[in-house]
């Protein structure tokens, strides 16, 4: 049985580890686990779209970077700062609109991604984007720094400029435009490869980076548009995850509940029985008491008795009382326990006596053997 139970609690341990781990591995993948992975175009990516090395290297370079989470709408931005919004999922008019405010107090805007469904919101001459793009580009503005070469993946360019001024291009095929906005500017971006994590260390990228994010302005990366809203930790997890997790945890309470009558000391394997010897010697009794005859019942000790006593005093077998007495004497014999052997008992005290005798004497015997 303790086998048993032993066997079961190390089940249970191995069951329970085994359902935390399915349970950190399955919130390990909503939140996107420990491989490189993420959405293209945030500030959280570290898959080659991602941009977790460019926040690393501009606060290398001692920018201070955030990362505004949930409605931009509703956002309240630092116009001493630059704003990115590389690759958005989403950008509503109201979206725009708060950009807009943003650049027009003096704020530095950068933004850019494939297919700009967002730009006629931003201006009412954008630049008109094309899916054509160069592997480098090699006309650089002298006003993002010392940058000669930037390397891309060849994922777009702008056609025409729009009423924005070419920056960085080669040729007639435009990378970056820039046009002033109130007392700030936006920066078009058509390929946003050099800044992500696979191109940002390639040709002269990184300067490319810093020179848009400006000299010793703090960034903010808008990561409402890639869909992370305001809620962090368990309050991000999915509603299916938290039910689960609930249903997890009554499961546990219940199961604990149902085997906690088993707690506690363990049952014993089997009834304790009585000695063999105790149950003889109380049936013999009621045997004796019910003949109501002492004499004749207990005579059969009485001789075994004296056969004993004359055994061992090394009498004959047909010694005289006499001489079985002095053997008795020999032998530590009460005077009680003499008397039950010369005379049949006549009560219960010559009864016990007898009885003391030949218990006496079948220990000695056992001893002798």
């Amino acid at each position: 049985m303790t086998t048993r139970r032993v066997w079961i609690a190390i089940g249970a341990v191995v069951g329970v580890l085994i359902l935390l781990n399915v349970v950190a591995g399955g919130i390990d993948r909503a939140v996107g686990g420990n491989e490189p992975s993420g959405v293209s175009g945030s500030s959280y990516g570290t898959q080659a779209t991602g941009l977790a090395g460019l926040t690393a290297l501009l606060a290398r370079y001692d920018h201070p970077v955030t990362r505004a989470r949930g409605s931009l709408a509703a956002m309240t931005l630092d116009p001493a700062s630059t704003v990115f919004v590389v690759q958005p999922e989403t950008l509503t008019i109201g979206d725009t609109d708060q950009l807009l405010e943003f650049v027009s107090n003096g704020g530095r805007l950068v933004v850019g991604g494939s297919d700009p469904f967002y730009l006629h919101n931003l201006r009412d001459d954008p630049p008109t984007w094309s899916p054509v793009g160069l592997r480098e580009y090699r006309q650089i503005d002298p006003h993002l720094g010392n940058v000669r070469v930037v390397s891309t993946a060849a994922d777009g360019s702008w056609e025409t400029p729009g009423a924005s001024t070419v920056v960085a291009h080669d040729g007639d095929t435009a990378l970056l435009t820039a046009e002033r906005v109130g007392r700030g500017g936006i920066f078009f971006l058509a390929d946003v490869s050099p800044l992500e994590n696979a191109y940002l260390a390639e040709a002269d990228n990184a300067a490319f980076a810093l020179g848009l994010a400006g000299d010793g302005r703090s960034v903010t990366f808008i990561e409402g548009v890639h869909g992370f809203g305001e809620r962090r930790g368990l309050a991000a997890l999915p509603s299916e995850w938290k039910i689960a997790l609930l249903l997890i945890a009554v499961a546990a309470i219940v199961f604990a509940w149902a085997r906690s009558r088993r707690f506690g000391a363990p049952d014993r394997p089997a009834r304790e029985l009585p000695p063999a010897r105790a149950e003889y010697v109380r049936a013999l009794a009621v045997s004796l008491e019910r003949t109501h005859d002492p004499v004749h019942a207990l005579a059969p000790m009485q001789q075994w008795a004296r056969g004993r006593i004359a055994q061992a005093g090394h009498l004959a077998p047909d010694a005289s009382p006499e001489q079985i007495d002095r053997a008795a004497i020999a032998l530590g014999c009460t005077e009680a326990e003499r008397a039950a052997l010369r005379h049949p008992p006549a009560g219960d005290a010559d009864a016990l006596a007898l009885g003391r005798l030949v218990a006496r004497l079948s220990e000695q015997e056992g001893s002798l053997r």
